[in-house]
């Protein structure tokens, strides 16, 4: 019984993260963007994994690394942490504290909207954020992930 019911809640959590990420029918897809007057070239997703978790402090021509999220419990940072990085959102959070807790680095800015992501992301020499691929815009440039 105590097996069914965990499967029954693990189910029903897995549809609610699939339901607060759809557009229509389809999933929302999240991509990592930066300034449109920045191009760090292709990044591998060991690279953006690390940006992300806060252990790669200058891109290639070193502009410091600004990192800008969500909060923990809003869909597109699930769905981002998820689908993109290939974390859980716990896991990312147990990154951050470890580093903030051992002096060694501090959290990212964390942002509260779609609108003022692009604003950060767009006006920050360096910085890296994510949204849904329908809310990119011409201040934006997608980050290209090497396959």
């Amino acid at each position: 019984m105590l097996i069914f019911v965990c499967a029954a809640v693990l189910v029903g959590s897995r549809v609610h993260v699939v339901e607060a990420a759809a557009v229509g029918d389809q999933p929302a897809r999240m991509v990592a963007v930066t300034a449109t007057s920045y191009n760090p070239g292709e990044v591998s997703l060991n690279t953006l994994r690390a940006i992300f978790v806060m252990r790669y402090a200058r891109w290639p021509d070193g502009t410091p690394v600004k990192v800008f999220v969500y909060a923990d419990n809003v869909p597109e940072h699930e769905v981002f942490t998820k689908e993109v990085l290939k974390f859980f959102p716990r896991q990312l959070r147990q990154a951050w504290d470890r580093q903030v807790f051992a002096g060694l680095g501090q959290y990212p800015e964390q942002v509260s909207s779609v609108k003022e992501m692009l604003a950060k992301v767009s006006s920050t020499p360096g910085g890296v954020g994510y949204v849904s691929l329908q809310e990119v815009n011409k201040d934006v440039r997608i980050l290209q992930i090497q396959p």
